[in-house]
């Protein structure tokens, strides 16, 4: 094994490891793991990918070098409705690592954002499916450790920030933001398994202001003000007609891009 595997290998949670050089998606290499009977706590990592997504689609650049790139698979034994909290606690256990690693200024943007008022840090995509042996989810996280090259920037189009930028140490690396970010989100994961949800719910809410009292709108044209999360970890929105339940997946704007 390698030393960011077996650096990776001594967090408590994790029972595989698969380090890649090179990937497609980190998300489908945990779905095809999973497809071969892989535990719950899998955990793939890649120096580069070639096909990267974030939400709605979106692509996620992913050059070699400059970014922190891994997958975790989980069986969680929960009710379907309750598999958003996974990916809420891991976007609190991004935002943990990277204030530590230097970005005082993290913050997360729901549902899946870590951002600083310069620009995007990190996301996180989680992809859940049901099989005869359960539910898989696997939880995505990207990360840009040292700022993009040029063209990767003029690319994407909109603003992007790194652990560098922010103040991280000089000598700041992908192999150890992986592996600080891993503890964290397995931390996290640990204290949802054993029903503390009311921990990382509170802990959601103070890195992300904009999950209470700030206005809305949902996608279909209401007006709002958010207020909290509900015990599935869906963002509570106060409408003139009552509270309406917004999930990971569904749209809604104020939040900037």
């Amino acid at each position: 094994m390698t030393s960011l595997e077996n650096r990776l290998a001594a967090i408590p949670g994790i029972a595989r490891v698969v380090v890649l050089a090179t990937t497609g998606s980190t998300n489908d290499d945990a779905r095809s793991l999973a497809a071969g009977g892989a535990p719950g706590g899998t955990l793939v990592v890649a120096r580069a990918q070639t096909a990267g997504r974030g939400r709605l689609g979106r692509v996620w650049e992913s050059p070699v070098g400059t970014g922190a790139y891994l997958s975790i698979l989980l069986r969680p034994n929960v009710p379907a409705d309750r598999s958003g909290r996974y990916a809420l606690a891991a976007a609190v256990s991004v935002c943990r690592a990277c204030r530590g690693l230097g970005a005082a200024e993290a913050s997360i943007k729901w549902p899946n954002d870590v951002r600083t008022p310069r620009g995007k840090l990190a996301g996180i995509l989680s992809e859940m499916r049901t099989t005869p042996r359960g539910a898989e989810l696997v939880v995505g996280i990207g990360i840009n450790v040292l700022p993009l090259p040029g063209d990767v920037a003029a690319r994407i189009g909109r603003s992007t920030t790194s652990l560098r930028a922010e103040g991280a140490p000089g000598g700041i690396a992908p192999d150890g933001v992986v592996t600080a970010v891993a503890a964290e989100v397995f931390r996290d994961l640990a204290a949802l398994s054993v029903g503390r949800w009311d921990d990382v719910a509170g802990e959601f809410l103070r890195y992300a202001p904009g999950a209470r009292d700030l206005r809305v709108r949902l996608a279909d044209g209401r007006d709002g003000v958010t207020a909290g999360l509900d015990e599935t970890g869906a963002l509570r929105v106060a409408t003139g007609d009552g509270i309406t339940l917004v999930h990971g997946g569904d749209s809604i704007e104020g939040f900037g891009d």
